[in-house]
C-alpha cells in the first residue's frame, strides 16, 4: 500500500510538470525582445513543492498553448513551499 502511495505522488508530480513537445521548442529569455516579436499573453508557472524547474515548465506548457516561440521570465517568487514564476509569452518572427 505504501509503494502504491508513492507511485501515485510521483505519477501526478512528474505527469503535470513535464514539457510538452510545442513547449519544449520554446526559447527562454534573459531579456525582454525587441523587434519582430509581439507578445501572445501572460503565464504563470506554479509549483506547490518550491521547485522553479518544475514552475518554469508549467509556465512553458502555457505558453505553447499560445503558440508562442520564446519566453521572458518577468520574475520568479517564491512563497513558503510553494514557487512561482511569471512571464511573458511572444510569438517572435
Amino acid at each position: 500500500m505504501r509503494n502504491l502511495i508513492l507511485l501515485f505522488i510521483v505519477s501526478a508530480c512528474s505527469s503535470t510538470a513535464q514539457l510538452s513537445d510545442d513547449a519544449k521548442n520554446i526559447e527562454v529569455l534573459v531579456n525582454k525582445p525587441g523587434q519582430g516579436c509581439n507578445t501572445v499573453g501572460k503565464v504563470v508557472g506554479t509549483d506547490d513543492m518550491g521547485s522553479k524547474e518544475l514552475a518554469l515548465n508549467k509556465a512553458l506548457n502555457q505558453a505553447a498553448k499560445l503558440n508562442a516561440t520564446a519566453l521572458h521570465v518577468n520574475q520568479e517568487v517564491p512563497n513558503g513551499k510553494k514557487m512561482m514564476v511569471y512571464g511573458t509569452a511572444y510569438k517572435c518572427d
